[in-house]
């Protein structure tokens, strides 16, 4: 059985897995290493070419970030129950309820958090950027290299200050 995932980290890619077949799974957008059990399928099926159309139409979801009408499902031959107004919809409801779409990276919302309130414990930015959807790796990895960069400095041990 097939099925279709989005990176949990990049959130810019779908990709058809075949379920069941291993523990792990590499972004081939962003490169990330995710657990297959922790990842929401998205759409399953026995039939690869259904399993590509269903793939294809959630890409292009993420890419553009708009429904899909009718016209473009036609082009993907998929079916259209009657009280769905775009297969758009069908494909596209899991997805919708579970990605939050963020607008910018999350080294750019830290620097934002910190410089509002110049300096500010690294739990309290934390718990900032969870509330947006920010994985707690990125954030850690990202103040991380804002510190390498010498974008941010550590006036205090647990505290952190825009330069």
């Amino acid at each position: 059985m097939y099925g279709v995932i989005v990176c949990t980290k990049c959130r810019l890619h779908a990709q058809i897995i075949e379920v069941g077949v291993s523990r792990t799974v590499q972004c081939q957008m962003c490169g990330a290493r995710l657990q297959v059990r922790k990842l929401q399928l998205l759409s399953t099926s026995e039939d690869r070419e259904e399993i590509v159309r269903a793939r294809t139409l959630i890409q292009a979801k993420i890419q553009a970030d708009r429904h899909i009408h009718a016209v473009h499902a036609q082009s993907f031959q998929c079916n259209k129950p009657e009280n769905i107004s775009s297969v758009g919809e069908i494909c596209l409801t899991k997805l919708e309820a579970s990605r939050k779409i963020r607008s910018k990276d999350p080294a750019s919302i830290i620097l934002e958090n910190i410089s509002s309130q110049g300096e500010m414990s690294i739990d309290e930015l934390e718990n900032k950027c969870a509330s947006l959807d920010i994985d707690k790796d990125v954030i850690k990895k990202t103040i991380a290299r804002l510190l390498e960069a010498g974008n941010v400095y550590s006036p205090a041990k647990g505290r952190i200050k825009k330069v």
